[in-house]
């Protein structure tokens, strides 16, 4: 099982693990590990491609959560702007998803003031488990690889 899939796995563990009264602590810590299950799940696929396997991990390195999210905000603006073809639709999911769980997972990880409810949690949790399941669908897709580039590229991949 991949690393991304380990993560989900535990989210989900730690959003469910406290019985009725769950601790704020289990929930942040479930919305910030869904978040970065998908994180890695894009870098994974981004850098899986590179034929010198050694250097898979530092490249992995290279990428920055900032810039990834504003291609992904890119991406969901020009998807409606642009009129993509609905066959673009799944990545366009994918990419929301990602960019509105970074913002939960900054909440989780630096908002105290924040309540978060099992349900809450729960929900990022599923979105994520479908955004898995949505890239799965379009991995090997031109788009989709060349979201990817641009995850990576950010600075040369923008039009």
């Amino acid at each position: 099982m991949s690393l991304a899939q380990d993560l989900l796995e535990q989210a989900e563990h730690l959003a469910n693990r406290d019985g009725a009264n769950p601790k704020q602590a289990s929930l942040r810590r479930a919305v910030s590990t869904a978040y970065y299950a998908l994180f890695h799940l894009l870098i994974d696929e981004a850098v899986g491609h590179w034929s010198v396997a050694r250097h898979r991990g530092r490249l992995a390195r290279t990428f920055d959560h900032g810039s990834m999210k504003r291609v992904c905000d890119d991406y969901v603006k020009s998807f409606y702007k642009a009129g993509k073809p609905a066959s673009e639709l799944l990545l366009k999911e994918v990419a929301q998803t990602f960019s509105e769980l970074q913002l939960r997972r900054h909440t989780a990880d630096y908002d105290n003031s924040y309540v978060w409810t099992r349900a809450l949690a729960q929900e990022w949790i599923d979105r994520t488990g479908i955004a898995f399941t949505y890239w799965d669908t379009i991995r090997t897709q031109d788009e989709s690889q060349d979201f990817l580039l641009s995850l990576f590229l950010p600075r040369l991949t923008r039009p």
